[in-house]
């Protein structure tokens, strides 16, 4: 959780924290994509290793967005000609202090789908858990594990990230397997910010 009036400026997220409790952000880069969102996470509990915190999302795929995106529909699994589709996800996270070298991080979410066209409206169930392994005094390495859909499959991921943070920058890097019922896919994920 950000400080009171600490920014958290990145190629993923531009994040503002509020009283030491709270903070509000979006995802600047998905402005390009047609995808205006808004973002805000409030911390709940913060009880000796424990946290835990509540985060809701408003994300607008606008008509087309899926033609804008850099990757293809098979990978976003979106295809929105025409249409507005609105995502709001809704989610509980906890993470839990193990030792002084290991997290825990878990993250259930409930996503709502609306359209004002032929997709289905519905909520969509997700769990993330994340071990975080702080290796060094300024180093970082995460194991991901995350499931979308349960009962009703939609994808399961796994992967590997590495964080470099240092005073005021912070450095993320890392890869992904999505397993989908239609296929496998992977991707490099890369993120850069600085704390003012």
């Amino acid at each position: 959780m950000l400080a009171h009036r600490q920014v958290l400026l990145g190629s993923s997220n531009l994040d503002i924290g509020l009283l030491d409790r709270a903070q509000v952000g979006v995802h600047p880069v998905s402005f390009l994509f047609r995808t205006p969102n808004v973002h805000a996470k409030l911390k709940l509990l913060e009880r000796g290793p424990l946290q835990v915190a509540a985060q809701a999302e408003l994300v607008v795929f606008l008509p087309g967005a899926s033609e804008a995106f850099v990757s293809s529909n098979y990978v976003s699994r979106l295809d929105n000609t025409g249409l507005t589709v609105t995502v709001v996800p809704v989610s509980a996270a906890a993470s839990y202090a193990v030792t002084p070298w290991l997290n825990l991080h878990a993250q259930a979410t409930l996503a709502g789908i609306f359209d004002n066209g032929p997709l289905k409206e519905r909520a969509v169930p997700g769990l993330t858990l994340v071990a975080e392994a702080l290796a060094l005094e300024h180093h970082s390495l995460f194991a991901h594990l995350g499931e979308v859909g349960f009962w009703d499959h939609d994808q399961a991921t796994v992967g590997l990230s590495y964080r470099y943070h240092r005073a005021w920058f912070e450095l993320r890097a890392g890869y992904v397997y999505r397993f989908m019922k239609d296929g496998t896919q992977g991707s490099p994920l890369v993120s850069v910010g600085a704390f003012l």
